[in-house]
């Protein structure tokens, strides 16, 4: 739907607005956070999952702000929401809304839409993440990653979405290994249903994080989008990817409170849109709490 605003400034005072929402989330988990054995693991920042799995009764809440700027528009990611519940030793449950995305023409693009705003609102998300393989301690066994299993399946919450989104998720399978002591490699291979597609797309991502102090840890990231063969005939191409890497940081002012920053870019793409490969960059910001541990 198209929302027209007065204000030329609408988008960036929805940045602004995300932007405190995150701030104030932030503030409220440093004051109510208990002091615990027990740390968060995070599944952001970055694109890519990692395997770590919730044990039973631990409940984690994470949410983030991004914005992202293209040469014809900018887009800003409303608050996600990621609520992980530990259901066993193995396996947890998600859910979680991604927020939507509010869209707006550059005015030196197209003056006539600088005031007309798109929002998309996306499906709420609900899946399970289980730990196939948890690594071993053996010499001879560790070579083999640690392993999980991802599955999301989107229910639409508009009629609008329930439209042209009647069916939606991924299915990802998640790799780790513990290279040193403050090196992780962490990869990704995973099938994604887009809202407009008749069959999934292809993700693949690998990242490398590195750990500073107990505290504060560093991120570096490939990841990429490649379109079924089926899909691409639809919007006229031969072939169809997106190449991107991003890299940030964190930082734990408690044990249970991560906070995260980062930024990225796109290297490639072959835009599915019929307009050509356009550069793109975003920043965001975030945190995840944890919520509930059992004692």
């Amino acid at each position: 739907m198209h929302i027209s605003k007065k204000s030329s400034n609408f988008a960036h005072k929805m940045k602004q607005r995300g932007l405190y929402i995150v701030l104030l989330l932030l503030m409220a988990a440093l004051l109510y956070a208990e002091q615990h054995t027990l740390r968060a693991e995070a599944d952001r920042p970055g694109y890519g999952t990692g395997t770590n799995v919730l044990t039973r009764g631990m409940i984690q809440w994470e949410t983030g702000f991004e914005a992202m700027h293209i040469p014809d528009m900018h887009l800003v990611t409303l608050p996600t929401t990621l609520f992980r519940f530990g259901l066993h030793e193995r396996a947890e449950l998600r859910v979680e809304y991604t927020g939507g995305l509010l869209i707006n023409d550059h005015p030196d693009s197209n003056p006539e839409t600088n005031d007309e705003h798109t929002y998309y609102c996306d499906p709420l998300y609900i899946g399970t993440k289980l730990m196939l393989w948890g690594g071993s301690d053996e010499p001879q066994q560790r070579w083999i990653p640690r392993t999980s299993v991802m599955l999301n399946i989107g229910v639409p919450i508009t009629r609008s979405v329930a439209k042209r989104m009647p069916i939606s998720g991924n299915a990802d399978l998640l790799f780790e290994n513990d290279i040193t002591d403050w090196l992780t490699i962490q990869y990704e291979f995973g099938t994604h249903w887009i809202e407009w597609a008749p069959m999934p797309d292809f993700f693949a991502s690998l990242g490398m994080n590195f750990a500073a102090t107990e505290n504060i840890a560093f991120f570096v990231e490939n990841y990429n989008y490649f379109d079924c063969d089926n899909n691409i005939e639809l919007i006229g191409y031969k072939t169809a990817y997106n190449v991107n890497l991003d890299f940030g940081m964190t930082y734990m002012p408690h044990p249970r409170v991560q906070l995260d920053m980062y930024a990225g870019f796109n290297c490639y793409a072959t835009e599915p849109l019929l307009k050509g490969p356009k550069n793109q960059c975003f920043l965001g910001l975030g945190v995840a709490w944890l919520l509930h541990a059992p004692k």
